[in-house]
């Protein structure tokens, strides 16, 4: 029984880890790229929370955008901020431009469907406040809708001023993240949307319960429960302000993790007849959520097999390098600076991190509501020109 396990837990990681990114890299890049001529009109939504020092730049980057005017709609949700978020948007006098909101914090799920209910047109482009969109972003992700089967588009949100800290793991991770999202849209149709910035039909969107921690993955799977696609678009891009602090990414971790176990606990899983959907969301998603407690299942199990087979030594003395490797990454600052180390930590921060949201997603003790990072002003103002890849 203790080898049974320790084969399926090192299988499932090998999978979700390497065997599945490799799979991914062998998929060859599409053809020729479609053309940006549909234009339908499109609501942006944005909802915010004490954003005041990014709100500003972030209405300017609207204004900028490359899409007939008459064609866009920009929707701010005021979250019960503190600050002067609202002030600061209603300056703006702009038809183009409406500020809605309430006074107590609600949270950005009870936020995104008012917004919805608000919205003039049947596209919708949700993104974060600090987020800034190429010039062209929007046409290059409403242009997937010719396709009718096509019910969702994501882009490629790039984080600028991360945290040293862990820049080489963080960089490593969205590489490995958009190779694999380029392979799954080309194939069947990505797990899951960037919420930072994605498109949607109208249409397919449902009410979200206002205590959902992870709704930009519910909305997500809404979309492929009604059988319809999600691709990713790599020319669509932005830009956004990281993470700066692995403290911050740290909490970012647990709240996905806690998410996840919401999510699988209200069954908000593909439907039982979506077999290659269901693949996909096992192999890029599941296992990656619950790969703390693999984790720990390949360690104990290699602990009591260690006398019988060099072989399960041998795997313990690796596991406990990783493991030290980790640990010293993250007692260390001094060594996160190197590329191995950067892995190390960030791997090692991710791990415990979703370990810690597992607990609190099964407890129940994750609030819907998202502190957002640390944030200076004229963050939003780092615009993607035209010709920025």
């Amino acid at each position: 029984m203790i080898q049974l396990l320790f084969w399926v837990a090192l299988a499932l990681l090998l999978h979700t880890y390497v065997i599945y990114p490799v799979l991914a890299m062998l998929v060859p890049r599409r053809g020729a790229a479609l053309s940006c001529d549909a234009r339908p009109p499109v609501s942006i939504l944005v909802a915010a929370h004490n954003e005041d020092t990014v709100i500003g730049p972030k209405i300017e980057n609207f204004f900028a955008l490359d899409y007939p005017a008459d064609k866009l709609e920009l929707i701010i949700f005021d979250d019960g901020s503190v600050d002067a978020t609202a002030e600061t948007a209603r300056r703006i006098t702009d038809a183009r431009v409406r500020v809605i909101g309430c006074e107590v914090r609600g949270g950005k799920a009870a936020a995104v469907n008012q917004m919805v209910t608000e919205a003039a047109y049947p596209t919708l482009l949700l993104t974060d406040a600090n987020v800034s969109l190429r010039t062209d972003a929007v046409q290059q992700l409403v242009k997937h809708f010719r396709d009718e089967k096509v019910g969702a588009v994501t882009g490629a949100v790039r984080l600028i001023g991360s945290d040293q800290q862990f820049r080489s793991g963080e960089s490593l991770y969205y590489r490995l993240e958009r190779r694999i999202q380029r392979a799954e849209s080309q194939l069947s149709s990505v797990m899951g949307v960037d919420g930072g910035m994605y498109a949607l039909r109208r249409e397919l969107f449902q009410p979200i319960p206002t205590d959902t921690i992870l709704d930009d993955f519910l909305i997500s799977m809404n979309v492929l429960r009604a059988s319809r696609r999600i691709v990713y678009e790599p020319t669509a891009t932005a830009s956004e302000t990281g993470t700066p602090s692995s403290r911050q990414e740290f909490h970012r971790r647990v709240r996905i993790a806690a998410g996840a176990v919401q999510l699988l606990r209200r069954g908000n899983v593909p439907r039982w007849n979506q077999c290659a959907i269901w693949f996909q969301f096992i192999s890029h998603k599941l296992l990656r959520w619950i790969s703390p407690l693999l984790i720990t299942i390949l360690l104990g199990c290699s602990i009591l097999l260690a006398r019988d087979s060099l072989m399960y030594s041998e795997t313990l003395l690796s596991l406990g390098i990783l493991i030290g490797g980790m640990l010293l990454a993250l007692v260390v600052p001094r060594l996160r600076s190197t590329a191995l180390d950067g892995i190390f930590f960030y791997f090692g921060l991710s791990q415990i991190a979703m370990a810690w949201g597992i607990l609190r997603g099964v407890l129940n003790r994750q609030p819907p509501q998202w502190e957002k990072a640390r944030r200076v002003e004229g963050d939003v103002s780092r615009k993607m020109t035209g010709t920025e890849r």
